[in-house]
């Protein structure tokens, strides 16, 4: 019965993440029916990007059978990976009548990260704002350096989580989505935790929800 649930929880946890840009994708293609020129080579960008993307996750399910291997942690510009990110899910912003407004600090903000990793955690986050907000609104991705620390910060003006709701953020299989799993966040706090940040939900309902992450600047002696 063991085996079998933790086939369960693997099988949910895939399908959670080919689901993503899956989205993505559909939303692009509807996209492509009245794109023309430049804009059109971009969305064919994008969706080629997706592409790789589920081609990923498909291979870790194939690494599963094999040893575990390391993850592969180099310095990267957070600033970056959230750009791609904002790009990979704007058709589904635009869909959904949603404004994505980046504030970024002109300074590099570098971790030591494992980019498919955390672009992972960030495409849930951004994707679970933008699905916050049904009807529409502005949806603010701000990072800035803090000391020691970078940390990004996904702010949306959906309706708000309650608090007994917000303190089980992170639980596999509670969510509150019809056809969620609750993989995605508990996943995306696992990463966190081994990129050694830490990730804190602010949120009132009616009032939007904050979605902070703090991650460790880089330096000569990080984790390699």
């Amino acid at each position: 019965s063991e085996k079998l649930k933790m086939a369960g929880q693997l099988a949910a946890g895939i399908a959670h993440e080919i689901r993503n840009p899956l989205t993505s994708l559909k939303g692009f293609s509807k996209l492509l029916m009245n794109a023309t020129g430049e804009q059109a080579e971009r969305y064919y960008e994008i969706m080629d990007q997706e592409f790789v993307r589920i081609e990923m996750i498909l291979g870790e399910l194939l690494v599963l059978a094999k040893p575990q291997q390391t993850s592969d942690y180099r310095a990267q510009d957070v600033r970056l990976i959230m750009h791609e990110v904002a790009d990979l899910l704007s058709s589904q912003a635009i869909l959904s009548n949603v404004i994505i407004q980046e504030q970024m600090t002109p300074e590099p903000c570098i971790v030591r990260c494992d980019k498919n990793q955390l672009k992972q955690v960030f495409v849930n986050i951004v994707k679970n704002a933008i699905e916050a907000m049904p009807t529409g609104g502005l949806l603010v991705i701000a990072i800035e350096r803090d000391g020691e620390d970078v940390m990004v910060k996904v702010v949306d003006q959906g309706g708000g989580i309650p608090e007994n709701i917000l303190r089980r953020l992170g639980e596999p299989f509670f969510t509150t989505k019809e056809k969620g799993t609750g993989l995605g966040l508990m996943i995306s706090h696992k990463i966190i935790e081994e990129h050694d940040g830490h990730i804190r939900y602010d949120s009132r309902s009616g009032e939007g929800t904050t979605v902070t992450i703090r991650l460790p600047q880089s330096s000569g002696g990080h984790r390699v």
